[in-house]
């Protein structure tokens, strides 16, 4: 049964009401990469309504991430108040004390797990205040531990869960003259029970593959003529059961159990007739994703709730309502699709538990930006023909998000409901890539063994005095006592450290002579930055745009198998593809229209209207500001203050 809207109350005024009579609720709206130079100068161009109103009846500030400037980082900063010193969330790879250097290169995400933090979730608290939570799409702290709520993740990948989507969609033509035997019409070879068919009844074998699905399977579909006026519909088996679509119209969903990445599992389909020839010589099916009900939730049948009250847009788009070019049109597709079922879901999940805190996160401007922003800027050698295709695609990227903005408020939002906009970074263009393990190499503080079985070099712990993480750009001493192949001795720590800055800092620009390092310093000495906590290495380093680590090749983020090309290149060279990247940077680096800043935006009871904050407020302060609109205690590790200049 579907709970009601939480009743709403009157409003009582700050510091006199609590949580048990408070009235006020919370949505939060993350957006991955949101830029908040682009978000002023295109609501002022009139492209954001929703957003714009957001700003016009609430406040706007540009706020500064924590470094690294990433997203398992800074989601865990929005929701904890900690900085990465305290929360230890250093990046898509972590190092955790007392592990060998190179074992966090093997985990990816992990930043991503409840377990690791360190500090404590907003939500925890609101949790233990008797409010009800709903987390969807977070990327920071799964599974976590609500007493009540919810959460769900949908799109963005965590360890320790499985994912919601195990197969792409798919669009497929039957001929009965098809070359491909797979995809061939034939005469049934005997009828089936309970199936009548007023011409021959015909049938295909529709395949169910790609994805994580490891062994492909087949389901025996059935073309027939129900009136006797041609053929007219389809009835697929599945699971033992048989399931019939008209034309035009979907399927029931149908269970079939795969072989899969992750093992055996039963998963939902469902599968649209797009046409059907009367003669039964050609027939098009659109399949929907394969969806996997279990493992992305808790509690964990919510998941299978999700899919079968139709709330995962599964439909491919007629038409982008928003044109991006070339081979970004299907990721496009599939994010405006997201979006919509994101605000499916979190409407569904008002009415089903009555949520009072909601957390959502939403990724396509990073993407987005990763492909377009050096273009859009007017990066050497950009053609006018690219910097006018990046301009339009981030301009409509960003009107996506407003239609998504738009639609939550309006089906989610009362006037007792403080909303917030927020990212977790901006980015900036770049467009060179730097080798700072080749740099370690050249000053003899790592070393590589060649591995012939791997094709690679391979880090020699006996020869290795320092250890270079890329994501988050940290340097580790290989110290003995500390390190499980420790080789530098206490004395020789220091030296060793100085020995690594002076390396980075010798990193140049082989075409300009510049140096590509901005900043490298000492554990200690970036305490003033959030960072000098146990997982923050020994040296911390930023570099300078328009020069990153990262354009495309996972294989150049592990420095403890390095590919031989990659050494071939050498320190400093052009980028594969030219990116927009913000990880490498420190918070307040600004490229003309970009930012590695993050934007911030809040409107609802208690916040001022129409204000502008001429100075930048800090990630690390909305959980604290956001406690005390909602009368709850400030996380326990939050360090953050209070935005009072945006409160009335």
């Amino acid at each position: 049964m579907l709970l009601p809207h939480a009743v709403r109350r009157p409003f009582h005024p700050p510091g006199t009401f609590s949580a048990e009579s408070m009235p006020r609720e919370l949505l939060l709206i993350g957006i991955d990469g949101a830029v908040p130079t682009l978000i002023e100068e295109f609501y002022r161009e009139g492209l954001l309504p929703n957003i714009g109103s957001l700003i016009e009846e609430g406040m706007f500030a540009e706020a500064i991430p924590c470094p690294p400037c990433d997203t398992p980082t800074n989601w865990t900063t929005i929701a904890t108040g900690a900085t990465t010193a305290v929360h230890g969330a250093t990046s898509f790879y972590m190092h955790v004390p007392g592990e060998p250097l190179d074992l966090g290169l093997r985990h990816r995400g992990r930043a991503h797990l409840s377990k690791y933090c360190m500090a404590e979730y907003f939500w925890d608290v609101a949790d233990r205040r008797g409010l009800t939570c709903f987390i969807l799409n977070y990327p920071a702290g799964w599974p976590g531990a609500l007493r009540r709520g919810a959460v769900a993740l949908y799109s963005w990948p965590v360890p320790e869960s499985l994912p919601r989507a195990i197969a792409p969609p798919a669009s497929m033509t039957f001929e009965k003259d098809a070359r491909d035997a797979r995809l061939r019409i034939s005469r049934a070879a005997k009828p089936l029970s309970g199936l009548m068919s007023r011409s021959p009844l015909l049938e295909f074998s529709l395949p169910v593959e790609g994805g994580h699905i490891r062994t492909p399977a087949a389901l025996k579909a059935f073309v027939v003529d129900s009136r006797g006026m041609g053929y007219d519909s389809l009835y697929v088996v599945a699971g033992g059961r048989l399931y019939g679509v008209e034309e035009g119209s979907w399927s029931e969903w149908m269970r079939i159990t795969l072989d899969t990445d992750y093992g055996s599992l039963e998963c939902l389909l469902r599968v649209k007739l797009l046409e059907v020839a009367p003669d039964g010589s050609r027939v098009r099916v659109y399949r929907s994703e394969v969806l996997n009900p279990r493992g992305w939730t808790r509690p964990e049948g919510l998941g299978e709730e999700l899919i079968l009250n139709s709330l995962i847009s599964l439909e491919a788009e007629e038409e982008v309502p928003y044109i991006i070019f070339g081979r970004e049109a299907e990721y496009v597709e599939r994010y405006v699709r997201e979006a919509k079922s994101l605000a499916a879901i979190v409407a569904y999940m008002k009415r089903r538990i009555g949520w009072q805190v909601c957390f959502l996160h939403y990724h396509i401007l990073d993407g987005i930006h990763h492909r377009f922003a050096a273009a859009y800027e007017g990066m050497p050698d950009a053609s006018e023909e690219e910097r006018e295709r990046a301009q339009e695609a981030i301009r409509r990227a960003y009107q996506i998000i407003d239609g998504l903005v738009g639609e939550l408020v309006d089906e989610c939002a009362s006037e007792d409901t403080i909303v917030v906009v927020v990212s977790d970074h901006g980015a900036v263009p770049a467009w060179k890539v730097v080798n700072v393990a080749a740099a370690l190499v050249r000053e003899g503080l790592l070393s590589y063994r060649w591995e012939p079985s791997l094709g690679k070099y391979v880090v020699d712990w006996r020869r290795t005095l320092a250890f270079p993480y890329y994501e988050p750009p940290y340097v580790w001493v290989n110290l003995k006592g500390r390190e499980p192949h420790g080789v530098v001795s206490p004395s020789e720590y220091e030296e060793v450290r100085e020995r690594v800055i002076e390396a980075l800092y010798s990193i140049r620009d082989p075409e300009t002579g510049q140096r590509v390092v901005e900043l490298a310093l000492r554990r200690e000495d970036a305490a003033p930055l959030g960072l000098g906590g146990e997982r923050d290495g020994d040296v911390v380093y930023f570099l300078r745009p328009p020069y990153e680590i990262f354009d495309g090749r996972l294989d150049q983020l592990n420095t403890a198998e390095v590919p031989p090309d990659l050494f071939a290149r050498g320190e400093v060279y052009d980028a594969e593809r030219a990116f927009c990247a913000h990880l490498y940077y420190l918070p307040t680096v600004s490229s003309r229209e970009f930012t590695v800043k993050s934007t911030l935006i809040m409107k609802g009871p208690g916040v001022r209207k129409g204000v502008r904050l001429r100075r930048p407020v800090k990630l690390i302060d909305l959980a604290p500001t956001l406690a005390h609109l909602l009368g709850i205690p400030r996380p326990r590790d939050a360090e953050g203050r209070v935005i009072y200049e945006a409160l009335e």
